[in-house]
């Protein structure tokens, strides 16, 4: 393959693995940075060296990661650099234990590592086995940068590492969300988790106008969730509908929010104004 054709085929590959690392969804799992063939570009990692990359996008759990190798792979370890905020200073927050790839295939490790958005996913080359395996891509002017340091960067440790441009990892990992902060990914680790909070609608209440203090409502959600409501401000109090108000004159506000089996709460409570006015002076 000529040089052209492979820089072609290298930059079609960066540009695929920019597509891989989106933001995932609400509720969605998503992969982070990608794999490549090491061949026609790719470059040696070296023995010994932690490297960082792709960053990621939101919070949750690395549930799996994969790396394609070619015929003499490095053992590694995934890694999990959380910026410090000086520049090119990174604290491991997580990693895994080391894995020894079969050769000339993608290899996939199941994880469970917790991350924060901004967090650099990456991983270290050991001195043994096949070290100087490629697992880099160079693309000119491709814009993306691997973080890189000498030796094993372990666990709540901070250092600083060197940035070199236009280079690419070979590494994927899976990011699910973690809506209970348990540790597990919700989708493949804790699938019964339920974090969706219900929706609260009134139904029934008091007109925008009227002269009588006392309001009724009527409430709905979805089925065996309790209520909770507040009028004018004051903290909310379990209530079932219909619920009824003793108002003052002039403006007020009913709240109600609904909160399910899993302790889930409507963000957003429903709200009804109106205005009490004051009864007509007797002739």
């Amino acid at each position: 393959m000529s040089t052209r054709r492979r820089r072609a085929a290298l930059a079609v590959a960066v540009a695929t693995l920019f597509a891989a690392t989106a933001t995932p969804s609400a509720g969605a799992a998503a992969t982070v940075g990608g794999t490549f063939p090491p061949s026609g570009g790719a470059a040696q990692c070296g023995a010994d060296r932690t490297f960082l990359q792709y960053s990621i996008p939101a919070d949750g759990v690395i549930t799996s990661w994969r790396f394609q190798a070619d015929n003499n792979p490095p053992q590694l370890k995934l890694k999990i650099g959380r910026p410090t905020g000086t520049a090119n200073e990174f604290t491991i927050v997580g990693d895994s234990d080391l894995k020894t790839p079969a050769i000339n295939q993608l290899n996939a490790y199941p994880a469970g590592v917790p991350v924060r958005a901004g967090d650099l996913l990456g991983f270290y080359v050991t001195g043994g086995m096949g070290g100087l395996s490629d697992c880099l891509s160079g693309v000119p002017g491709a814009g993306t940068t691997v973080f890189t340091r000498l030796g094993e960067a372990g666990v709540n440790s901070t250092s600083t590492f060197n940035p070199s441009p236009d280079q690419q990892l070979d590494l994927a990992a899976t990011l699910e969300p973690d809506c209970d902060a348990d540790g597990f990914g919700d989708e493949s680790q804790d699938a019964a988790v339920d974090c969706v909070a219900p929706d609260t609608q009134i139904t029934k209440g008091p007109k925008p106008k009227t002269r009588r203090k006392r309001a009724k409502f009527e409430f709905s959600s979805e089925p065996g969730v309790a209520f909770e409501c507040a009028l004018n401000g004051a903290p909310f109090a379990p209530c079932a509908s219909p619920f009824v108000v003793k108002a003052k004159k002039g403006k007020n506000e009913f709240s109600v929010r609904a909160r399910d089996s899993a302790n889930n709460v409507d963000p957003t409570a429903a709200s009804l104004a109106w205005k009490v006015r004051k009864k007509r002076a007797r002739l």
